[in-house]
């Protein structure tokens, strides 16, 4: 008996700004190819076409934690599905008119679109952080809803084989994989090692695949035997994955999309070879099947979490924050790795910078006071809330420290109480708007100074002085600066550069000039880069400085790949433990190396 082999290569990796946290491959743009398209932090959408060339880019909430295009509510027609961190389930048309909504009002995990009850639509099936899973039809109500037994990961939906009860796939966070109907009856189909993080099914030629991401970068292939046919391995943690096949006469084409950190890759899976297999000839144990949702029971060792996913700390908090869409969004998040669950847990912001912003809202908590977030409960084994405090800014600077604390009641009914680590803010130049004007009005505004007052200060920067010019150019723009001027020349072995740029605030509407100097030897890693800053307002240049030091900083999360911030690379050098406030990554150093321990901030 021999067994097909699955060979996967890699077709071309994009980079985002901060970490992917969805992607699919779909046919938003309805013609003859479909797109790969990838959600991050940044909130940003990019879609690509099959050759890597970016079709669009487009501002994307950050509220959103996964994204789909089907048939929903119509057969053939390109819709748009989105479920949110509040519960929010949005279905609209191609151009992002809504066609109808639910709230499920709990933090949406993961979801996948297919069609369950035979009508030539798409259903929805969604796993939430509560452990339930809901289905919902085509206008949106409810035809399944059960709970897992342990936290949900990831969920999928496609005919794995004809031996199983249904069409629904759920991952859970032990690496169990259940099978279950539309009437609640389930099974265990496959159980995966180490820490699962997505989860995929795909026709290979006269077979189907179930593709496992892992927490370590690999990819795992099981084909409808339960036997491993193939794997790859992305060296970083897998976020999410996605396939799509491409049929034209007798020639297909299998395509798997996967994120990692920053970056999504495309990957094509090819015929292998066939590699011959002994038959086990002894009887086998036929393996147990749960009948009923009300049934569904772990094994006690699925409900202990390992040695590697417990925290010193029974609840662990993170935070972070950033400009979103011209208001800062400051984000919690705490996790529950006890052995039982926490309820009446209450987030409070006890202070914040009140000269330069001012708290809304609560996403979420719309009739929650704006200072406070409260949960009924958060599940013990790793569950977790991430409520979001929005602040609207009120003048272009923002200085301060956001202070905030929770309380909770504990398995022995006591109230338990963590101050969470104070979030400094000095930031600008996401409130700056690009402002146009001449390059000889530049230098004329710049040179006289009767308004502008100008400051300089120069950098050692390792990294090569073209590389770097590069960088700069882009980083001027997503700084809100328009560039007015930028020029570069190879002298004798040298690489010269000059960037200028020029914005204005959004409130007080005072302008503020940057010139950028750059110099170094061509094939050395070593740049002389000197920052000018002419600035109306003399409150600006801090904070631009900071932010233009910290994105040329070599220092970066050697998980996410984002830059750290000063303040925290200077307690990191003192040999503190600091955290990553863009992943949630605990970070230390050791032998002169950042090593990073993982803990998601989404």
């Amino acid at each position: 008996m021999a067994i097909q082999l699955v060979k996967v290569k890699s077709v071309w990796s994009r980079q985002f700004k901060r970490t992917v946290y969805s992607c699919i491959i779909a046919n938003l743009l309805g013609d003859s190819e479909p797109e790969i398209i990838g959600c991050s932090f940044s909130a940003e959408m990019k879609a690509f076409d099959l050759k890597g060339n970016e079709v669009f880019l487009t501002e994307f909430s950050s509220n959103i934690t996964t994204f789909k295009i089907a048939s929903i509510s119509q057969e053939n027609r390109i819709e748009l599905i989105s479920g949110a961190i509040d519960g929010n389930i949005y279905v609209m048309d191609s151009k992002g008119n809504p066609i109808w909504s639910t709230n499920l009002k709990v933090p949406i995990i993961c979801m996948e679109t297919g069609d369950l009850l035979g009508d030539n639509r798409e259903e929805i099936i969604v796993g939430l952080e509560n452990q339930q899973l809901i289905g919902l039809d085509n206008e949106g109500n409810r035809f399944i809803e059960l709970k897992a037994p342990e936290p949900i990961v990831d969920c999928a939906i496609g005919n794995f084989s004809d031996e199983f009860v249904g069409k629904i796939y759920l991952l859970l966070k032990s690496g169990s994989v259940l099978n279950i109907d539309n009437e609640g009856n389930s099974e265990l189909v496959y159980q995966s090692k180490n820490q699962p993080t997505s989860l995929g099914l795909c026709n290979f030629y006269d077979q189907t695949l179930m593709i496992i991401g892992h927490n370590t970068g690999l990819l795992e292939i099981i084909n409808s035997d339960k036997e491993n046919v193939g794997g790859y391995n992305l060296g970083s943690k897998i976020n999410c994955l996605d396939t799509y096949t491409i049929e034209a006469g007798y020639e297909k084409v299998i395509l798997l999309v996967t994120a990692s950190k920053d970056k999504i890759i495309l990957l094509k899976l090819e015929k292998g070879k066939l590699k011959e297999i002994i038959e086990d000839t002894e009887p086998q144990e036929p393996e147990p099947k749960v009948t009923t949702t009300e049934e569904i029971r772990p094994e006690p060792s699925m409900l202990e979490p390992s040695k590697a996913e417990v925290d010193s700390q029974t609840v662990r908090v993170l935070r972070g924050g950033q400009i979103e869409g011209g208001e800062y969004v400051f984000k919690i998040k705490v996790i529950n790795n006890g052995k039982y669950n926490i309820t009446d847990v209450n987030i409070y912001i006890h202070s914040y910078p009140e000269e330069s912003l001012i708290l809304s809202r609560i996403d979420g908590h719309s009739e929650s006071p704006p200072d406070r977030a409260k949960f009924s409960k958060i599940s013990k084994g790793g569950g977790f809330v991430s409520p979001s405090f929005i602040f609207k800014p009120n003048k272009d600077c923002i200085r301060g420290t956001i202070h905030s604390f929770i309380n909770f009641i504990n398995e022995e009914d006591q109230i338990e109480t963590i101050n969470v680590e104070p979030h400094d803010i000095r930031m600008i130049c996401g409130l700056l708007k690009p402002k146009i004007v001449s390059n000889e009005e530049f230098e004329n505004l710049t040179n006289d100074l009767l308004t502008f007052k100008r400051n300089d200060e120069e950098f050692t920067i390792p990294s090569g002085a073209e590389e770097l010019y590069h960088k700069l150019s882009s980083l001027l723009k997503t700084k809100n600066f328009a560039i007015i001027d930028a020029k570069s020349q190879e002298i004798e072995g040298k690489f010269f550069g000059t960037i200028k740029g020029f914005a204005e605030g959004s409130f007080n509407k005072r302008s503020v000039g940057l010139k950028l100097t750059l110099k170094g030897n061509q094939n050395e890693q070593e740049s002389v880069l000197k920052v000018n800053i002419f600035a109306e307002d003399e409150d600006m240049t801090p904070s631009i400085m900071s932010e233009f030091e910290n994105a040329v900083n070599p220092q970066c999360c050697p998980e996410c790949e984002d830059n750290l911030p000063l303040e925290l690379v200077r307690k990191l050098v003192k040999g503190l433990t600091i955290y990553c406030e863009s992943c949630g990554s605990k970070l230390l150093e050791i032998d002169g190396d950042i090593k990073a321990e993982k803990d998601d901030l989404q």
